[in-house]
């Protein structure tokens, strides 16, 4: 498959009546400022669009929620005309809502990550692109259509997320382009930043407490894990999500180059978190668990005891710091 122009995706969504939005699991930022923005332009064109989750919101992300995000499949159309993939690399990360993809007659992908196969029929796959909501935003721009300060805002919360409030070297001119022209439209950043930034629960910092407690280091402090076991949360009462930002915050350590962090989303099954700092391209790594990414924020998943995760990951970590190092 290739990448198709956005009048052609745009051409695609206008034909069609009914559209069901699918992101990847463990919703972040990206994928839902892409997908309510996208749910907001629809409907405003006449479209009835749901964006089906599965899985609660993050707390700091229910700010976008104008009765887009459907968890219970009871509130779903018995078959939409068109699924429309936002920030999803593949169709295994669906997980348990790909037969919602499989029923649709026409899909589309809108994406900017490298290891992405442009598996539907409509792709348009931007490596370089700094979040989905970039590709998002050009494609809106591109098809003349309408949009309001509540997709304005789904876009922005998609690039500041996905681009580390603009800390990451996926952040380009365009970039900061598109964030002046979304101020240009009235978006409040102050509410955006406060809601997703500063709204923190206190049982999220509880577990950030506990996971920091046992960390792994490797190839001479350079690689870092870090991980949750279920209990952990429900120890706590808390969410999964409540555990966002821990591999940012071990990413931090001087001498790191490279972090992971695994999380149990369910009795022995991980979820893994890969960053890297600067030339490690980390997507390599995730690939070797299913999943893939970017050179530098990638995730896979493996099942197993986390004894079993960390027998898998580590040569493979050590191997390619080797290589690194000239000592392969």
């Amino acid at each position: 498959m290739k990448n198709n122009t956005f009048e052609e995706i745009a051409g695609a969504l206008d034909r069609a009546e009914t559209v069901l939005i699918l992101t990847h699991v463990i919703i972040d930022g990206d994928a839902a400022g892409t997908a309510a923005a996208l749910c907001r332009v629809l409907r405003a064109r006449g479209k009835t669009v749901h964006i089906f989750t599965g899985e609660e919101l993050p707390h700091n992300l229910r700010l976008l929620d104008a009765d887009y995000f459907v968890r219970d499949r009871a509130e779903l159309l018995d078959r939409y005309d068109l699924v429309a993939a936002v920030d999803c690399s593949d169709p295994s990360r669906f997980e348990k809502r790909k037969d919602l993809y499989d029923r649709a007659s026409v899909h589309v992908n809108i994406d900017h990550h490298r290891t992405n196969p442009c598996y539907a029929e409509y792709n348009y796959v931007d490596a370089d692109a700094a979040a989905a909501g970039e590709i998002l935003y050009e494609m809106i721009q591109n098809a003349g259509w309408d949009m309001d300060v509540r997709a304005a805002e789904g876009i922005y919360t998609a690039i500041v997320t996905d681009t580390g409030e603009f800390e990451y070297s996926s952040t380009t001119a365009k970039t900061h382009r598109i964030a002046a022209e979304l101020f240009d439209l009235g978006i409040d950043i102050n509410e955006i930043s406060v809601a997703i930034y500063q709204n923190e629960r206190k049982v999220k910092l509880q577990v950030h407490s506990d996971i920091l407690q046992n960390m792994d280091f490797l190839c001479d402090d350079r690689f870092v894990m870090a991980h949750a076991p279920a209990q952990l949360f429900e120890k706590r009462g808390a969410e999964i999500s409540d555990s966002d930002g821990v591999i940012e915050a071990i990413r931090g350590i001087d001498t790191v180059e490279v972090a992971c962090f695994a999380k149990e989303i369910a009795p022995d099954e991980w979820k893994l978190g890969f960053r890297s700092k600067y030339d490690i391209d980390v997507s390599a790594i995730a690939e070797e668990f299913g999943g893939g990414g970017h050179r530098k924020a990638a995730g896979g998943s493996m099942h197993g005891s986390i004894a079993d995760v960390k027998a898998c990951l580590y040569p493979k970590v050590e191997a390619v710091f080797r290589e690194k190092d000239g000592r392969a």
